[in-house]
């Protein structure tokens, strides 16, 4: 039999017996301080009953289940969750970024504004990967989510396009900084200073598929945020933020599987050839 199992029984076996000389105490008038024990005895023999009985066992529960929880949470290999966007510390994840970037979301006009500059500083001066996924603008969605967002006919496919030309100036400063360093005649006649010889590289691709939650990945984490079902547009939105933490199967692989998925079943866009002068 179970240990735990033992003990318990042996506590209520005991609570029992308290309980009895405690009852037997009561009907005892005389000494009067046999009664007063017989009192007490009671109450503590009925007390460590139902502590055995219920109590403990509740407190055990919920600690086993808290210890489920944790495990569970942990399996996942999820950092942080939050319902407030202005939570995410993209600058500090896009800062310490050394070797991938990736971004899958609709377009993010003002996302893309707001951390343009962080995401630029780490590639120009880091062997880093960037890869952007956003809704083809030529997708049947467009049209959809311009009446879901009571936007006019072609409004989104223009914000899509301005984003496009924001990342294609990215690839323009790039390609002028490997010419500057594997081109001499070039390095002669532009004089330019750089932080230093590194830079990395960047991929464009349109989504074909339906659109849906934003996922960046930024080197071992990645960061999921909700998109809402509404018209609503606010900061107040579910998000997650998974570890890569060695684990077979985990959340972090899983949305690193999703978006290889989608840029194999993407369409490329050229901007190298488009940033040479």
């Amino acid at each position: 039999m179970d240990k735990n199992k033992i003990f318990k029984q042996k506590n209520i076996i005991l609570a029992l017996g308290v309980t009895i000389v405690g009852l037997i105490l009561l009907f005892i008038k005389e000494p009067e301080f046999l009664g007063d024990i017989g009192s007490i005895l009671l109450i503590s023999g009925v007390y460590s009953i139902l502590d055995s009985y219920f109590l403990k066992q509740s407190m055990t529960d919920m600690i086993i289940e808290k210890i489920n929880l944790d495990k569970a949470v942990d399996d996942t290999g999820l950092v942080d969750i939050g319902s407030n966007l202005r939570n995410i510390n993209y600058q500090k994840y896009f800062e310490e970024a050394k070797k991938n970037i990736d971004i899958l979301h609709v377009y993010a006009r003002t996302w893309t504004t707001n951390n343009f500059d962080f995401i630029k500083d780490t590639v120009m001066n880091n062997e880093c990967r960037l890869r952007i996924i956003l809704l083809n603008p030529d997708s049947p969605f467009v049209s959809a989510l311009e009446t879901h967002y009571d936007y006019q006919p072609g409004e989104l496919k223009k914000y899509i396009n301005e984003v496009v030309s924001q990342w294609k100036k990215l690839a323009y400063e790039l390609e002028i900084k490997k010419r500057y360093f594997t081109d001499k005649k070039y390095r002669k006649k532009n004089r330019k200073s750089y932080k230093t010889n590194k830079c990395g590289t960047i991929e464009l691709y349109f989504n074909n598929g339906q659109p849906t939650n934003s996922i960046y990945r930024i080197d071992e984490k990645i960061i999921m945020v909700s998109t809402k079902t509404s018209k609503d547009k606010s900061i107040r939105a579910p998000y997650f933020i998974y570890c890569n933490n060695k684990i077979e199967n985990n959340v972090f692989s899983m949305y690193v599987k999703e978006i290889e998925k989608v840029i194999d079943e993407g369409e490329k866009v050229e901007l190298v050839s488009e940033a040479k002068e």
